[in-house]
């Protein structure tokens, strides 16, 4: 009698401790808790790998480098002089060349390249850098190498950074200028293709050249960043952005400043 009337009581005893101890998991600052509630995050490279530009090299006890330099075959050491020439597969090693200093970890060069290739090559809507020379969708493959499968099979889903664009491809370049285009209010953005007007004035070179243009039914003028882009492409080469009436920079003078001074260029071509 006496064993069969406490059972309830450790039971309920036994719960609140494994209650406890799954707070205590996911409210503490571990591995096990990160894991519980963000998931597995898996690493950037599944092999070792040097940074872009680098060379990788062993030295004379075998231990395994990337050198941004010369490698001096005889001594079997980096003879690149930064601080960021010289790196490691594995964290906190000490420097040769410099006792008092450790290595840079290689993993974290090759992150912080690709953090900065996507500040400088990626549009905002394909945020993640491929060093196959891609921009993507989503999460690129684990080595960082090329984008997923997915983002491969949907041409919208990546841009390639440099080079000759595939039909149906984008290039990273002009989505940049696309998205950093601003309109004057009430004008909407739009694309807009060079045909056999523009061609020929200024050559077939400029014919099939597509840019972003603001619009309305009424009026419409290019931004002056896409003005600049076409003008180094050969098109308008001999408009001024401050008098042509074309320009969203006279468009605003003219129809938000209400300013009239001046002579416009009224022709398009």
């Amino acid at each position: 009698m006496v064993k069969g009337s406490t059972f309830p009581y450790i039971a309920i005893l036994l719960t609140s401790l494994v209650v406890l101890l799954v707070f205590h998991i996911v409210t503490t600052k571990n591995p096990i808790a990160d894991l519980v509630k963000e998931g597995f995050q898996a690493p950037i490279l599944t092999t070792p790998k040097c940074p872009a530009g680098y060379k990788f090299f062993n030295d004379k006890l075998g231990e395994s480098f990337c050198c941004n330099g010369k490698i001096n075959p005889f001594t079997h050491t980096c003879e690149g002089k930064g601080a960021s020439d010289l790196c490691a597969f594995k964290a906190k090693v000490q420097d040769p060349r410099n006792p008092v200093a450790l290595l840079p970890y290689c993993n974290d060069l090759i992150a912080t390249q690709a953090a900065t290739a996507q500040t400088n090559f990626c549009p905002g809507s394909l945020p993640n850098y491929a060093t196959v020379g891609k921009c993507c969708l989503s999460s690129t493959d684990l080595d960082g190498v090329d984008c997923n499968e997915f983002d491969n099979a949907h041409k919208k889903n990546y841009c390639i950074v440099k080079g000759e664009i595939k039909a149906g491809e984008q290039l990273c370049s002009a989505l940049q200028r696309d998205e950093s285009t601003m309109c004057p209010a009430n004008l909407v953005k739009v694309d807009y293709k060079l045909g056999a007007k523009e061609a020929s004035k200024y050559g077939e070179k400029v014919a099939g050249l597509k840019i972003p243009v603001c619009f309305t039914p009424e009026s419409s003028c290019i931004a002056d960043n896409v003005l600049s882009y076409a003008q180094s492409q050969g098109a308008w080469t001999d408009k001024n952005e401050a008098t042509w009436k074309y320009s969203c920079v006279n468009w605003d003078k003219v129809n938000v400043q209400r300013d009239l001074t001046g002579v416009s260029d009224t022709n398009y071509v």
